[in-house]
This record gives C-alpha cells, sequence and structure tokens, in this order.
C-alpha cells in the first residue's frame, strides 16, 4: 500500500516522541505499531503538532506497520485524525492539515455560545459539529485499500450497565465501556469499511455501534461515539449514543438500529484517560502471524487470547509526562488542617487516580509489557498547561505555540533513532510548499537547540508573540529547574536545559524579546501558576488579540479569563430550574474565583450601626490600561438618628444624607471567603436646619457637606461589617466635626 507504512511509521513518530528511553524498534522484521492517545484538552493542539510532524517526516517508511489506535476524549479524535491523514494524503504544510485546522481555529468564543447553553453544558456542541464536518469530507474521500485498522475508544456511561458475576451472585456497576471499530480502507471516492469489533463474555459484555444490515457503521455513529469521548462533564451535555450487546444478537457485531437501546454517555477520560490496556487487550485478541510475516487481524477477536504477538510495540502519546520536574504538590499539615482543604486534597487525588487506573492496572497484570512501551514526554512547558490545560482556549497563539511544541518534540525523538529521516522542512521543492508555516517551527529549534542562526530565525515580524511564548517556556522550564527541592527522575533524564538551570544558570533570552528586571523570571512566593504566566507573557510584550488586553498587562488577561468563566458559570446557573439556581451559581463563581476573585458587577448593602445606618450601590468598572484593577463606583443614602424618627424625648437629631465616590477593592486583599474595601466618598448631609443657619457640634443638627473613608470587609460576599470615618467641614455658623460610624450588614451581589 503506499500510505500504509507511511500511517503506520507515523504513529511510530508519534510514539518515538518518547522513544529515547525505549529501546530501538527491530530492524529485521515489521514492527507493528499501536498508539495510544490520552486526553489533553487544549493540549489536543500538542499532540496533533506531534503526530502531524511524526506521519509527514516517516511518510515513506517501510520498517513498521500501524495497525491500533485508542483514545480517549481529545485523543480520541487525534486518533482518527492520524488514521485519515496517514491513510489519505498529508499537506507539506502544517498549518494546511487536517489536524491544525481541527485544533488550531477552536477558541473560547467558539465554545461558549450563550444560547446554546443547556442545564447540563454550558458550551455548544455547535463546535463538535464544525469539527465533524472535515472528517467526515476525508472520510468520504476514501482511504488506502491496504490500511487496516481498529480503532478503540473509551467513554463513561451515565447510568451504570450492571455485571452479573460469581454465577450471578454478584451485581457489579460498571460505568466505564469501551468501543472497538475495525476500519478498513477500500481506496479513493469511496468510504472506508467501519465494523463492530467486539464480542460479548457474560463477564465483559461489550458495546456495539449501530450498523446497517451488512455490519457496517455508519460515519454518522462514529461520529457520536468521539462526541461522547469527549463530552467533558459541564462543559458538554451527554452524548446519547445508540448501543447493542455484543453476543445479545444472532449475527457478530451487528446492531440494528431497532434492537438498539440509547444510552448517555460522557467523557471517556473520566476513569481511563489513557486506555492503553484496552489496546493491549485489543491486540492480544485480534493480532495474528500473517503468511508474509506481517500482523494481520483476525475475523472476530478471541477473547482467549493471552499473549501480544511478538513485534507489537505500543506507543503512548500524554501531554502531562514532560522532561522536567514539577514542582511539588503542597502538602496538608494535621496542625493546619480543615474541612474544606481535605475535601479539596481527596477530590484531586480521587481524579488523578481514577483517570489512571487501567494503567496501573494493567502494568500489575502485565508487567513485562514495559518492555514493549514508548512513552512521549515533553521536554519544555506548553502554552495551555495552566488551567488544568483549559488555558489554551483562551488565545489562538497558544494553540499554535503548543502545536509547533508537538512537532519540535516529535523531530527531537525522531533525531534519537539514528535512522534516516526525511525531515519536511527540508522539501521546499514539494507543491503547495509554504515557508511561512515552517518560520515559527525553525525559530523554536535555533532558540531550543542551537539549530540555525536565532537572530535570522526569530526575525519576523508577525512571530512576536510565538517569540514571548518561547521565552516563557524558557523561563517556566528554568525556573522548576532551579529549585533544589524539586526531586528529579531516577533515571531518563535528558533535558540539557533543566541541568543548566541546576547549575545555577540564567534562562538564555529569545532575540526581539525585551529583557525585564533581573530575576523577574522566577515564580514568586504564593503566585498562581496562571498569573505567574500571564506577568511573564505581559513583561515579554505578548498581544493578547483574542481576550483584548493591551500589550504589557498580564494581570487584565487574567481578570479577562476569570470574567469569562464566570459569565459561562453564570449563563450555566441561570439554565437550572428555579430552586437550584442559587446552588448552581454560588458553585460556579467559587470555581471561577479559584482562578482569580472578581467582585460582582454590581453590589447592594444595608448596614446597621449605633450612630448610623446605611443603604449602597456599588458598580464595577471596566478594567483597563487606565484603572487599577478592582476600582468601582459608587452611592449611598444613609440615616443619622433614626431612633429620633419613632421616639420622643431622644435629642440626636434625624438626618439624611447621600453620598458618592469610588470604592477599591484590591486583589490582594480579596478572595470568595472575604473581601476587602476601601472607600472614599463625598456628599451631602440634610440636617434639621439650613446650611446657613447657625447649628450647634451634634451631626444632623444643619444641613452640611461630608467627606468619608470607609474599611469595609465581607464574608462570602453575603455578610459586611465597616467603619466610616467622616468628616463635616465648619464654617462661620457651624462647628467643624468628626465622626466615627461603625454598622454590620448584610449585601447581595448581582
Amino acid at each position: 500500500m503506499r500510505r500504509s507504512s507511511g500511517v503506520v511509521v507515523a504513529a511510530v513518530g508519534v510514539v518515538l516522541g518518547g522513544s529515547a528511553r525505549a529501546a530501538p524498534l527491530p530492524k529485521p522484521a515489521r514492527a507493528a505499531i499501536s498508539l495510544t492517545v490520552s486526553g489533553g484538552v487544549s493540549l489536543g493542539a500538542y499532540e496533533a503538532g506531534a503526530l502531524y510532524y511524526s506521519l509527514a517526516a516517516l511518510h515513506d517508511s517501510r520498517d513498521v506497520e500501524f495497525r491500533l489506535l485508542t483514545g480517549a476524549s481529545a485523543g480520541s479524535i487525534n486518533a482518527l485524525l492520524a488514521l485519515l491523514t496517514a491513510c489519505g494524503s498529508i499537506p507539506p504544510s502544517p498549518t494546511t492539515s487536517l489536524f491544525w485546522r481541527t485544533w488550531v481555529p477552536v477558541g473560547f468564543d467558539r465554545l461558549y455560545v450563550p444560547e446554546a447553553t443547556t442545564p447540563l453544558g454550558v458550551f455548544s456542541k455547535e463546535w463538535l459539529a464544525q469539527v465533524a464536518a472535515p472528517l467526515q469530507d476525508a472520510w468520504r474521500r476514501g482511504i488506502d485499500p491496504s490500511c487496516d485498522i481498529v480503532l478503540g475508544v473509551s467513554t463513561t456511561r451515565m447510568e451504570p450497565r450492571t455485571l452479573r458475576a460469581a454465577q450471578g451472585r454478584l451485581e457489579l456497576p460498571q460505568m466505564e465501556e469501551k468501543f472497538a471499530v475495525r476500519i478498513q480502507g477500500r481506496g479513493p471516492g469511496r468510504p472506508p469499511r467501519a465494523t463492530n469489533y467486539a464480542i460479548g463474555t457474560d463477564a465483559h459484555p461489550e458495546p456495539l455501534l449501530v450498523t446497517g444490515e451488512d455490519g457496517e457503521i455508519p460515519f454518522s455513529e462514529l461520529r457520536d461515539l468521539l462526541f461522547a469521548s469527549m463530552s467533558f462533564p459541564v462543559a458538554f451535555p451527554p452524548q446519547t449514543l445508540r448501543t447493542c450487546t455484543a453476543g445479545s444478537l444472532s449475527a457478530p457485531g451487528i446492531c440494528p438500529a431497532s434492537k438498539a437501546e440509547p444510552g448517555r454517555y460522557i467523557d471517556g477520560g473520566v476513569f481511563d484517560n489513557s486506555p492503553l490496556r484496552l489496546a493491549v487487550t485489543l491486540a492480544r485478541r485480534g493480532l495474528r502471524q500473517g503468511r508474509d510475516g506481517g500482523l494481520t487481524w483476525r475475523d472476530l477477536p478471541d477473547p482467549s487470547g493471552r499473549e501480544v504477538p511478538a513485534g507489537v510495540r505500543f506507543a503512548f502519546v500524554d501531554p502531562s509526562l514532560a522532561d522536567y520536574p514539577s514542582p511539588p504538590a503542597p502538602k496538608s499539615s494535621a496542625e493546619h488542617a480543615s474541612l474544606l482543604s481535605e475535601l479539596q486534597t481527596i477530590l484531586g487525588a480521587f481524579v488523578e487516580t481514577a483517570r489512571s487506573k487501567e494503567l496501573r492496572v494493567l502494568l500489575e497484570e502485565s508487567p513485562d509489557i514495559a518492555d514493549q512501551l514508548i512513552v512521549t514526554r515533553r521536554h519544555f512547558p506548553a502554552a495551555s498547561a495552566p488551567l488544568f490545560a483549559f488555558l489554551g482556549f483562551f488565545e489562538t497563539d497558544f494553540r499554535a505555540f503548543d502545536f509547533y511544541l508537538g512537532m519540535y518534540d516529535a523531530r527531537r525523538e525522531l533525531e534519537h533513532l539514528g535512522t534516516a529521516v526525511d525531515f519536511p522542512e527540508r522539501r521546499r521543492a514539494v507543491p503547495d510548499w509554504e515557508p511561512v508555516s515552517w518560520e515559527p517551527f525553525a525559530c523554536m529549534r535555533a532558540i531550543y537547540d542551537g539549530e540555525g542562526n536565532a537572530e535570522e530565525a526569530c526575525a519576523p515580524r508577525d512571530l512576536g508573540n510565538f517569540r514571548a511564548l518561547v521565552q516563557l517556556s524558557i523561563d517556566q522550564l528554568y525556573d522548576a529547574c532551579s529549585d533544589p527541592a524539586v526531586a528529579r527522575p531516577a533515571e531518563g533524564w535528558s533535558n540539557i536545559h533543566c541541568d543548566l538551570a541546576a547549575q545555577g544558570r540564567l534562562p538564555p533570552r529569545v532575540p526581539g524579546v525585551s529583557m525585564g528586571k533581573p530575576g523577574d523570571w522566577k515564580r514568586r512566593g504564593g503566585e498562581a501558576q496562571l498569573a505567574y504566566a500571564m506577568r511573564l507573557l505581559g513583561d515579554d510584550g505578548f498581544e493578547f488579540a483574542d481576550l483584548d488586553v493591551p500589550t504589557g498587562r498580564g494581570d487584565l488577561a487574567v481578570s479577562r479569563i476569570r470574567a469569562a468563566l464566570g459569565r459561562a458559570g453564570g449563563r450555566l446557573a441561570s439554565m437550572q430550574p428555579f430552586l437550584e439556581r442559587a446552588s448552581v451559581g454560588f458553585v460556579a463563581k467559587a470555581f471561577a474565583d479559584a482562578v482569580a476573585y472578581s467582585p460582582p458587577d454590581f453590589v447592594a448593602h444595608l448596614t446597621m450601626g449605633p450612630t448610623e445606618s446605611e443603604l449602597g450601590l456599588s458598580m464595577k468598572l471596566r478594567e483597563s490600561r487606565f484603572f487599577p484593577a478592582g476600582l468601582r463606583v459608587m452611592s449611598a443614602v444613609y440615616l443619622r438618628g433614626l431612633e429620633n424618627a419613632f421616639t420622643t424625648g431622644v435629642e440626636a437629631p434625624f438626618a439624611i444624607g447621600a453620598v458618592g465616590g469610588v470604592e477599591l477593592q484590591p486583589p490582594p486583599g480579596s478572595s470568595i471567603l472575604a473581601q476587602l474595601r476601601l472607600d472614599l466618598r463625598g456628599g451631602w448631609l440634610f440636617g434639621e436646619k439650613t446650611a446657613t443657619l447657625a447649628c450647634d457640634n451634634r451631626v444632623g443638627s444643619c444641613s452640611r457637606p461630608v467627606v468619608q473613608g470607609v474599611v469595609g470587609l465581607t464574608a462570602l460576599e453575603r455578610f459586611r461589617f465597616q467603619v466610616t470615618v467622616e468628616w463635616y467641614p465648619g464654617n462661620g455658623v457651624r462647628h467643624q466635626i468628626w465622626s466615627f460610624a461603625p454598622g454590620i450588614g448584610i449585601e447581595q451581589g448581582f
């Protein structure tokens, strides 16, 4: 086949993204490659770049066969993209590839469409439909007839399926569900043949997608399977799939629509973010030695298969695995323990453990599989990594940088193989070559590896943001590696820049990026990862085009990201049943405030004290280069001597005051738990006598101007305590007066 080995090798290239620690592939015979792509949220762009480069570089190789793909969440769609690209055509420029066109254009504005928000998902599935359109076009164009690949996809059922064990004496709920689809090419102009590749057993009933009478799965059902695997809870509503159970019908692999039962499915990464165990299971049950020495698929999987055929290598692509240390997780102390902190720690550990459970079980069941495993690693931090790998959706340049970073890591590992590789950036004579699309890649290699002239490679004016992101990755790497408290891995260490940082070397500067103050590249004590990254980008002159932030204001970028999350969370809360809106809104705001605290746009408050009662309203100003963060305008009406209005014989005069001014909620002094307020305001007090008549030294005995300073503290945006210091100027007919007015009350944001 013209593309088969290219396909296969493509996977190898990606997989070889970590092969620096693996034994070289056997050269005498062809190696069968299984590729597993994990979920990665917006780091799917990184996976896409690694896959594209590997496929392009190894397009004409004949040393390997591509037989098996498994994926979860974002990895499932990247697995299908790899299949269609490798078995179809590989464009010479990265920006025209199916990978780029799928991942780089998708931003927060495409994901969040307020009108499309439902009670179960804040994001629109319109993006998924837009992604599926070019995939379907490529599907219809057909793939090479020699391509015969099984695609495995992990999903999670909303309603568990009940399994019976121990002769029916035990009932076990199962939420994890794995689908296997065999895809066989039929040449140009004919869509591939897709069939269920599963056989049911009493202990492990396997799901089937809906098929026609001929056993073929329509592309629409395969598309919905990918949607299901990518339906992250809260972000997307559950995806409905129509399925049958293997073994429950007369014909193997056949699932007529009339017999299928609908079920709701969510992200496959919930319980199995790295379906490597699924790949090993499929290889054991389905692959066998062919007459030509290569491996082929059995017509039906053999559930009794226990051994992986010789020559199979399992490639594992996970963008979270890095070739440099990560800061240690903060350890809780029993002396300062709290219920909320303990629950947060438990929840975080539970999520990480659940997502990697299948991988851990595989290594426990088959420890020898490690000898057949190829693992990818990142050599520099990705731009999209902060905010749980969701940050990439807020800026197009973040996703583009990560795409090229994936290409860079793939090339480094291909170089390590030591075999002749036709690197795609050298093919300047091929049709449709776009040299501009390779300029960022050249700049990256010049800075990271010293390949070429960095001044020249990074000179193009339109690489300004890319240069800033390269500098960010270097600064973050040196900061992580310069910390003596961070433990290095026992083996497999191969990051030269990290070694230099550990020796006390300063991070190199990217040509065209201004030098900040000495030491600014280091993460400050208590600084959040997102704030750290945005500060560095602001200092390096990054232009936040999508976030609409002025150059140099990384702090405003954090605020805009938090505001976008807040709007999305508020919209989701508004779609809930009336009695649940407040609870969902509180949780949504707490999540957004964990990124960066942001007060409500409007806040009304009522306070009462021994001398004054006050009703006020404040409004947040849009943050810009002209106003500091946290600046608001406010107005209030306050009452003095309120008891005198209802009781006789009280000497305190009754008066009404109206004031207005500015209020500052300094970000360092505010959080979801407590909010600090500093007010400066002025106005007029309407007393018992006019301003022109003589009055005594009691506040409220006559009308007069007033200037106030307020220090307030609010807990949980509900319970308010404030102290007001008032100055009433004097003149010929009235005394100058100072007043101290404490108050407690409530407030409500909206």
